[in-house]
């Protein structure tokens, strides 16, 4: 048995980084694509998907484990359920207008925030065999993805709010019912829960 699925039995994975850890503000680095097929970072996605089961997310990115290196994994926002590695991926502006959802993250415990995103995007990158990987996301879709990649760039979801009181504690979402009709914005009481980590 090797060392990764002793500590997946075990529960050891790492702890999650949060808000206010200073590496998380840093950029990380690209995979050099000839160790994809290494031991060490096959079983750094063994890591990460076990995290991302354990915590319930729709994603999860290697910053937040604290391996500073350009991938994550989330589901496919489609709602197939399927598990989607993106490796080194780059990030084009298809539409730039903006959607707005309420995200939260395993990263930013307790607190949701309504964030604007671009529409429409096209992203290329490898999956977790090395194999040329592109897709084109909109809308919910390009939402989540946006906010996985950011991790790559040192960027959490409170850096992306327009005002502050478009951020609330998760508890206080949950009350929205009672909130004025142009609280905290036109439109976002009824705005749908889809937030990118539907816990905490």
């Amino acid at each position: 048995m090797t060392w990764v699925y002793a500590c997946v039995m075990n529960n050891e994975l790492p702890a999650v980084l949060t808000l206010g850890h200073p590496q998380l503000a840093q950029p990380s680095v690209p995979v050099d694509l000839e160790d994809i097929n290494t031991t060490l970072f096959q079983e750094r996605l063994v890591i990460l998907e076990s995290g991302l089961k354990r915590h319930g997310a729709n994603g999860i990115a290697a910053p937040q484990l604290g391996w500073f290196q350009r991938f994550f994994l989330m589901r496919d926002p489609s709602g197939s359920g399927t598990l989607v590695y993106w490796i080194n991926p780059e990030l084009k502006i298809l539409d730039s207008a903006l959607v707005w959802y309420w995200e939260g993250c395993l990263s930013v415990p307790g607190l949701k925030a309504y964030v604007g995103r671009p529409r429409a995007i096209k992203v290329d990158g490898y999956d977790q065999f090395g194999r040329p990987l592109s897709r084109e996301f909109a809308d919910w879709e390009a939402h989540l993805y946006q906010h996985e990649h950011d991790h790559l760039d040192g960027i959490l979801f409170p850096y992306r709010v327009a005002d502050p009181r478009h951020m609330v504690t998760a508890d206080e979402l949950k009350q929205r019912d009672c909130w004025p009709d142009d609280w905290p914005v036109p439109g976002a009481r009824e705005a749908p829960i889809r937030v990118v980590n539907p816990g905490g």
